[in-house]
């Protein structure tokens, strides 16, 4: 049978278009982390604040689209979601960077530091890609532990997960019809990965949402894989690693240049106002006797 092909939810644009016509996804997304977390909290029946604008785009050709939104499920308590398509070197440093940002700026100078005990942050990151260094799993978690002692944990209020999408799509569609045990994280994870309507319904099942909240949802889906606007945003997420290094690429390259260059310009000079001879700043400089007189006349 021929399956219905959509664009994925690894796709930041899509994610984001799919989530801000279905509210009720966000709050099953982060039941499932904390639950996944046994952190006795539940925000089903709560109105979750998202503290960032990134996430509902009006127009999507003018605006990124990296999907990096946080949400308030308490007073104290923020949970920040990144979905990251591809690995590059740096980027689990940056998702770090981005926890414990949210946790100090959460913070106003002259607050009471015992504030800092009560606040929480749970960073998660949904991975496109397998992580070598975690051993095959499908997600993992980490605190601050003691290197020499792990039952010590120097804290627990900053909290890091990643998730591979692709691992978590595998396991849950090999085991949907046997007694392994799956949860609802690995299954939304799944789902995130999917690129058919037929695979995100097989890999749901039946006990994550209603049979109206997961018709509405399917249909949703099906509806922003035809957008144009989102269509356009997939097709530059597609390349934007390659443009991305691209113009970083050029702009080290760029930058080194011109700063050699003025550097150079400098020296000349600094060596014409001490009255050395055109001739000597040629050979020592390596530049054109016609360039040096030009700068000449410039600081006449």
């Amino acid at each position: 049978m021929k399956k219905t092909e959509i664009k994925a939810l690894s796709y930041n644009a899509v994610f984001k278009a799919v989530i801000s016509n279905n509210k009720y996804l966000l709050s099953k997304i982060i039941q499932s982390v904390l639950d996944y977390w046994n952190i006795d909290i539940n925000v089903l029946d709560k109105e979750l604040t998202i503290k960032t604008n990134e996430l509902i785009l009006d127009n999507y050709k003018d605006k990124q689209y990296i999907c990096d939104f946080i949400v308030n499920i308490d007073e104290d308590y923020d949970i920040n979601i990144e979905l990251n398509k591809n690995y590059y070197i740096g980027l689990v440093e940056r998702d770090m960077a981005y926890g414990f940002k949210i946790f100090v700026d959460h913070f106003k100078s002259g607050d009471d530091y015992n504030k800092f005990s009560k606040y929480k942050v749970l960073q998660v990151n949904f991975n496109n890609f397998s992580n070598s260094n975690s051993y095959g799993k499908r997600i993992d978690k980490f605190i601050l532990l003691d290197v020499e002692d792990k039952d010590y944990n120097l804290s627990e209020n900053m909290k890091i997960m990643n998730i591979d999408i692709a691992s978590c799509f595998k396991y849950v569609y090999n085991n949907t019809n046997k007694k392994e045990k799956i949860s609802n994280l690995e299954r939304i994870a799944a789902m995130i990965y999917c690129d058919n309507l037929e695979d995100i319904s097989y890999v749901l099942g039946d006990g994550i949402f209603s049979m109206k909240e997961k018709e509405k949802l399917m249909s949703s889906i099906k509806d922003v894989a035809k957008d144009k606007d989102v269509l356009k945003a997939v097709k530059l997420e597609d390349n934007i690693d390659y443009r991305f290094e691209a113009m970083f690429e050029q702009g080290i390259e760029q930058g080194i240049e011109q700063g050699i260059e003025q550097n150079a310009k400098s020296n000349i000079i600094n060596m014409l106002k001490e009255n050395i001879s055109i001739d000597i700043i040629s050979r020592i400089t390596g530049k054109d006797i016609h360039y040096i007189k030009d700068l000449e006349k410039e600081i006449k």
